[in-house]
């Protein structure tokens, strides 16, 4: 099959060349980092338990994330940043509805839910620094939000 002359599946590989010169993307290990953030705020964790008040005590949550650099003919177009696994635990702490007692403390894997990850506003600047500043893990929508 021929279009003006060229080939259709020439004409097809032209085009896409042609869409991937325009911009490409960066992946290099320099920008893949682990971070470690005891200072995660978590909500709608009600769903635990019925019985006792609850309330996350305590977390230890180390992310894996990757910043990733679009670029172009005239220098870098864009970033994005992708997290790659949160792992860790927190520590549900159980209390008696009337007496307040503690009654229980558990500790639970962030790896046992399905997390999507959302990244707040990151801005990277020149003589700047990037750094993941706070997790809030929303347990009803099962978001993860990244502050930077």
């Amino acid at each position: 099959m021929f279009m003006g002359g060229l080939n259709i599946n020439n004409f097809i590989k032209k085009e896409v060349q042609n869409f991937l010169n325009e911009a490409s993307v960066v992946k290099d290990n320099r920008f893949h980092f682990n971070q470690r953030l005891n200072n995660s705020s978590f909500s709608n964790y009600d769903t635990f338990t019925s019985e006792f008040d609850a309330n996350i005590i305590e977390s230890d949550i180390v992310i894996t994330w990757i910043v990733l650099f679009w670029l172009n003919d005239m220098g870098i177009e864009n970033f994005v940043i992708e997290v790659e696994k949160a792992e860790g635990t927190f520590t549900i702490e159980m209390r008696d509805k009337h007496s307040d007692e503690i009654k229980q403390n558990t500790p639970k894997n962030i790896n046992d839910f399905n997390w999507k990850f959302v990244i707040d506003d990151a801005v990277l600047q020149k003589s700047g620094s990037l750094y993941i500043s706070g997790l809030e893990f929303d347990f009803k929508s099962q978001i993860c939000k990244l502050k930077f």
